[in-house]
């Protein structure tokens, strides 16, 4: 019996124009009303995921920047993860001498690479996150102080410079392990920690266990939690290695797979 649904958004939850579908939200709305927990696990940091949820009236928790920051439909703490100050430092210094593009994504706080340049979500709705207490900060001065502080929960690297370089850079560095959430990133995360271990986590706060779990996803992000769920299923629309490691390959995300599966599997 499925009693948690953990869902990724991108590429899963969202169609192809970055909009939750209505037959989605009438899903998860369904689940809900069945009692069952319908969780956002996501990359995004939870601040990000929770205005997405308020455009469409949903409560839900967040298992946020790849199971680094797990949070309640309120936002409050559940657990939280971070890169060990050596490691983030030694990644910092690498990205700096290749000239990545990164982001670093800490506790209510982002912060760019470069001191020109924006995040996504500042520029779409920067005050509203900034209402949830996220402060935005550019420049590498910056990236360093969090790195130093053992303040990152993940840093996201752009692909501006040849990702199999960045990856080779970074490889050898302990401490860290790397995902990636589609071809054009690359995401430096703490050792051991996943969407995987986030559900395990959400689950045991719940009191679930794993077998209760069904976990959506698409990418090489989402692997972890399709193996660690009672359930992992795929959308059609999803990498090769994430359609390998899922129990069930539903639709795309714009034929409605993510509700299909609700719809087949937990209703």
């Amino acid at each position: 019996m499925i009693r948690l649904i953990a869902t990724d958004i991108d590429g899963t939850l969202l169609d192809s124009r970055l909009k939750i579908p209505d037959r989605n939200l009438r899903a998860i709305r369904a689940a809900q009303e069945k009692g069952v927990t319908v969780a956002i696990s996501s990359g995004r940091f939870p601040e990000n995921c929770f205005v997405l949820l308020q455009d469409y009236d949903l409560h839900c928790p967040i298992i946020g920047v790849n199971g680094a920051a797990i949070v309640d439909e309120n936002l409050n703490r559940i657990s939280e993860s971070f890169i060990a100050p050596q490691a983030a430092t030694r990644a910092l210094e690498q990205l700096l001498r290749l000239g990545s593009d990164f982001f670093i994504f800490s506790h209510r706080a982002v912060c760019t690479s470069r001191a020109t340049r924006l995040h996504h979500s500042e520029l779409s709705f920067g005050d509203r996150i900034r209402a949830l207490g996220v402060t935005y900060y550019h420049g590498p001065e910056e990236a360093a102080r969090l790195a130093e502080q053992g303040a990152a929960h993940k840093i996201f690297v752009c692909d501006n410079v040849p990702l199999p370089r960045v990856r080779e850079a970074l490889q050898g560095i302990p401490g860290i392990d790397l995902t990636q959430s589609s071809q054009a990133n690359i995401e430096v995360m703490p050792l051991g920690v996943d969407k995987g271990t986030g559900i395990q986590k959400l689950a045991k706060s719940l009191g679930l266990s794993l077998a209760d779990v069904m976990a959506l996803g698409d990418e090489g992000n989402d692997l972890p939690m399709l193996r660690a769920a009672g359930l992992g299923v795929a959308m059609e629309n999803g990498s090769a290695e994430a359609r390998a490691a899922a129990d069930y390959v539903t639709d795309t995300n714009d034929n409605c797979g993510f509700a299909k599966a609700i719809e087949q599997f937990a209703l």
